[in-house]
């Protein structure tokens, strides 16, 4: 009887071991979520020659700087959507995209993008 039940309690061990270890795998990444970012666009831009030797200018970086209890600068990614921020340049813009987080800067992948109109600000009605 004893044997039997000593059995029962290592069987038992052992499968919580084996659950706990199975559960404790890492999941899978979810995608990330877009945010909504609101800053001041500054786009920095470089001249380059082009094979007949006249000079252009192409865009460098662009950078979205945000303002509050939590400054915070994005750089933006500089795909389709991403170029198309750079038409803001000095402005107030709302872009949303996802945020990852690459050596210490936060880089933005812009999804939409439109200049941001403040709100009007509701008064208090007067009594």
């Amino acid at each position: 009887m004893r044997s039997r039940l000593f059995a029962l309690v290592g069987f038992c061990i052992g499968l919580v071991l084996v659950a706990g270890q199975a559960m404790a795998r890492e999941k899978p990444d979810k995608p990330a979520k877009p945010k909504p970012v609101v800053g001041t666009v500054a786009v920095t831009k470089e001249k380059v020659k082009d094979d007949k030797g006249a000079e252009t200018e192409a865009i460098k970086s662009i950078t979205i700087s945000t303002a509050g209890k939590t400054p915070a600068v994005y750089s933006v990614v500089l795909d389709d959507n991403g170029k198309k921020v750079a038409d803001f340049d000095g402005k107030r813009v709302k872009a949303t995209g996802t945020i990852e987080e690459k050596d210490g800067n936060k880089w933005l992948t812009v999804q939409t993008c439109e200049e941001f109109v403040k709100p009007p600000r509701k008064d208090k009605p007067v009594k």
